[in-house]
């Protein structure tokens, strides 16, 4: 069997999605067709690409070599496809996607800036396919997310806008020793048992990991699930604790309390390329979708960023110096239906 492009592009859909199942839904085929069409990639390739396991799948070593050469791959022949489409007639529709309700409502508004203009929408599980997609010129917009910590690079194509910053919570059981608490310190849950979502290529987990390095410990992660009620349910259990976004699923067994410090935060972004017809209404764009942000609820002694967030757009890129701290929160939340997200 020779590899060819839909080979690659079902292998970055693997790691993307963490999961056989997710991939195989994404791309409209069986769970055991997708297993057989990658244990014949495994034999072409010389050795398996993924390990399996109960939380997912996961690239091995070999995978990861290839998956760096095939994500290079698949962009290069997306370029070529993009920069021919470009020198034809101008697009008759507005390709937007993105990771959460933000999508959905964002492309409900964007008729404002351009009318007339179809818009087609799709979302993603994975924040690093939203933007690999814009990159490549499959998606003219995209709304996605990343970390505080995190550096957003100004070289290539792409130019972003910051929209708002959403410190993370800790979702505990009622009964939990710190659950009496209004604010928590990281560094006093040293002792809890934790339960995290699969990294998303934008900076998760790595991030809940340094935080608790400069919190000075290191997790015990005993649960990595997909499903934020599985998570719940680990929770109420009394099983786990889960950073969270503010909107988690609570009850009467389950609570969110905010971090001290907010140690751990997410920031909402557009992405678009430069030389896309977005790049000259971004600032409009933008305002559309702080507007959207802004009008989601916010729990008590919450306080918004949106105002005071920076557009990155011809080489500037929002710095998280200095920053409004909001207190909202990775387990659910507008940004996507992940634990953390």
């Amino acid at each position: 069997m020779d590899l060819e492009l839909r080979h690659l592009r079902t292998i970055c859909l693997l790691a993307d999605t963490g999961s056989v199942t997710k991939a195989a839904a994404a791309l409209s085929t069986s769970q055991p067709a997708l297993t057989t069409q990658l244990q014949r990639i495994e034999r072409e390739v010389g050795g398996p690409l993924f390990h399996r396991g109960r939380s997912g799948v996961r690239p091995t070593e070999l995978g990861e070599f290839v998956l760096v050469r095939a994500r290079s791959v698949l962009l290069s022949m997306d370029d070529l496809l993009h920069d021919i489409t470009a020198r034809g007639a101008s697009p008759s529709t507005l390709r937007v996607g993105g990771v959460g309700p933000l999508t959905i409502e964002l492309s409900a508004r964007l008729p404002e800036v351009f009318p007339n203009v179809p818009v087609h929408v799709r979302t993603e599980y994975s924040p690093k396919l939203v933007t690999d997609l814009v990159r490549a010129g499959r998606l003219d917009l995209g709304t996605t997310i990343d970390y505080v910590d995190r550096d957003l690079s100004t070289d290539g194509p792409l130019a972003w806008a910051m929209l708002s910053v959403e410190p993370l919570h800790v979702a505990l059981w009622a009964e939990h020793p710190r659950a009496h608490q209004t604010l928590i310190r990281l560094g006093d849950l040293a002792e809890s048992p934790w339960a995290l979502t699969p990294p998303d290529g934008t900076g998760w987990p790595e991030c809940f990991y340094l935080a608790c390095q400069r919190a000075g410990f290191t997790p015990e992660v005993p649960y990595r699930l997909y499903d934020r009620s599985e998570i719940r349910d680990l929770i109420a259990d009394r099983r786990a604790i889960a950073p969270c976004q503010s909107d988690f699923d609570t009850g009467e067994d389950v609570v969110i309390r905010p971090l001290e410090g907010a140690p751990i935060q997410l920031r909402h972004l557009l992405v678009w390329r430069r030389d896309s017809a977005v790049h000259q209404a971004s600032d409009a764009v933008a305002r559309l979708a702080r507007e959207i942000l802004r009008g989601a609820p916010r729990p008590a002694g919450s306080v918004s960023s949106v105002e005071a967030v920076a557009t990155a757009a011809e080489g500037g890129v929002p710095s998280g110096d200095g920053t409004p701290r909001a207190l909202a929160g990775p387990s659910g939340g507008r940004t996507s239906d992940r634990p953390d997200s």
